[in-house]
């Protein structure tokens, strides 16, 4: 309005005192354009407006001015109005457009579960969600425009995480994989994020800026480590009641070595039930350290010599008769291979006649060994046979364990990538003796999945030797 009322004064001024008419108008493009970018449309009224005053002016006060230069003018008003408005609403629609394809982007991350920030090659904050101002403690208004690194990350990580973010934004490329970053809210607190995110380009090309997205683990993190915590301290009890109960059994053994050589007749028979128990006691323990190393993390596999595995576990039985005629070969182990000859042999030994015979056998196949042991013992039935290698299976016979044993050596197994079953010895004749049979990835071999068992060898004679 106050631009029209100049408009006015400057038509009067020129063409009722200084009788021109030339050079005033021109001013007169100044609010016709500003009309137009506010009012878009509605300018062209205001651009006729001018354009009216000044012929009607010229025509009041000096009509022999006037001149068809005078009626151009007024043409070109609206002309220049018509353009200026025209394109002062594509503006506004393409500000609008991005306008509300923003809100819609802000929606979107509103009703994220996470904190989700844009953060701009100056390092200030560009954009936040709203669950990334409730986790931190702010109002968006109080983050927009300032400094992430000054403002939420933790003074002792601070110039590292600023240095990584400059190296990010020089390669236009962010780690891919997910890192745990800590931020501080406003109330000092600290929490930890699992954080990920990428480089923002523009049209040319070139950064500015990185989006990132962080969720709460605080609450898992401090979990993991209570876990942990109370892990390792069971272990500790675990480890001095295992190292007070293998000296408790030592001790009785010992006694036991001393009364078996004093007495005799039945009360030797009683020693040796005490001996048995201790026995069992020890195996126990054996057990469960194995089933605590299985279970505490996973070792890698590494080439383990096959023959000298099973001949230092032969020769911890010299009483057995056990036949062996092996080779060097190299397997796809850990050092708890031993724990799997050590039960299967065992369980032979422990359950069969006092005459049983054992026969260990390797064969290869297909970059595998085929591990055979065989007893002529009491046999499995074959009701037993697919439950035997779970946990706590016992089989039928009074002299059956818990089971553990077996568990133990399918999980070994399993673990080398291998598979394990049980056979009759003779095919058919349960009551012959057992076949335990495993495979084991020889060394330099890729793993590859289960294939169903071989077919058990012929069975022939055993000559057994001490």
């Amino acid at each position: 309005m106050a631009l029209l009322a100049i408009s006015v004064f400057l038509t009067y001024y020129f063409h009722a005192i200084l009788m021109l008419g030339t050079v005033f108008s021109h001013f007169f493009y100044i609010p016709i354009i500003l009309t137009a970018l506010w009012w878009e449309k509605r300018s062209i009224l205001v651009a006729i407006l001018l354009g009216g005053l000044v012929v009607i002016s010229s025509l009041f006060y000096r009509p022999e001015l006037l001149t068809l230069n005078d009626y151009g003018r007024a043409l070109m008003f609206v002309v220049i109005a018509f353009v200026v408005a025209s394109l002062s609403e594509q503006l506004k629609g393409r500000e609008q457009e991005v306008k509300r394809q923003r809100d819609l982007v802000q929606r979107y991350l509103d009703v994220a579960g996470v904190l989700f920030v844009a953060i701009g090659t100056d390092h200030t904050i560009r954009l936040v969600n709203r669950h990334g101002c409730e986790m931190l403690g702010y109002r968006e208004e109080e983050l927009l425009g300032k400094d992430w690194f000054d403002t939420v990350v933790p003074g002792a990580f601070r110039e590292a995480r600023r240095q990584t973010f400059n190296e990010a934004i020089a390669r236009k490329n962010t780690l891919p994989e997910q890192r745990e970053h800590p931020v501080v809210t406003r109330s000092g607190d600290e929490l930890i994020l699992a954080w990920q995110d990428t480089v923002l380009t523009g049209d040319d090309g070139g950064p500015i800026g990185i989006i990132g997205s962080g969720a709460d683990i605080t609450d898992r993190i401090r979990a993991e480590e209570e876990q942990r915590e109370a892990h390792d301290e069971a272990n500790l009890y675990l480890d001095i009641m295992t190292h007070d109960i293998n000296n408790a059994n030592a001790v009785a053994l010992g006694y036991a070595d001393l009364l078996e050589a004093t007495l005799d007749g039945g009360e030797q028979e009683m020693i040796r039930k005490l001996r048995n128990g201790v026995g069992r006691s020890i195996e126990i323990i054996q057990n469960v350290t194995t089933i605590r190393r299985l279970h505490s993390h996973e070792t890698a596999t590494k080439p383990v010599d096959l023959d000298a595995v099973i001949r230092t576990e032969i020769a911890h039985h010299p009483g057995a008769r056990i036949a062996y005629r092996g080779k060097p070969v190299r397997v796809m182990a850990d050092d708890l291979l031993s724990e799997v000859f050590a039960n299967l042999i065992g369980n032979s030994i422990k359950f069969g006649d006092p005459g049983v015979e054992i026969t260990v056998r390797i064969e290869e196949q297909d970059g595998e060994m085929l591990v055979s042991i065989e007893d002529t013992g009491v046999g499995v039935p074959d009701t037993v046979k697919p439950i035997l290698f779970t946990r706590f299976a016992r089989g039928t016979s009074s002299r059956s364990g818990k089971g553990l044993g077996l568990y133990i050596t399918r999980t070994l197994i399993e673990r080398y990538g291998g598979r394990v079953w049980v056979d009759d010895r003779v095919p058919g004749r349960p009551e012959c003796g057992a076949a335990f049979r495993f495979t084991l990835l020889q060394s330099g071999s890729r793993q590859k999945p289960p294939a169903p068992p071989a077919p058990p060898p012929a069975c022939r004679m055993i000559t057994a030797r001490p």
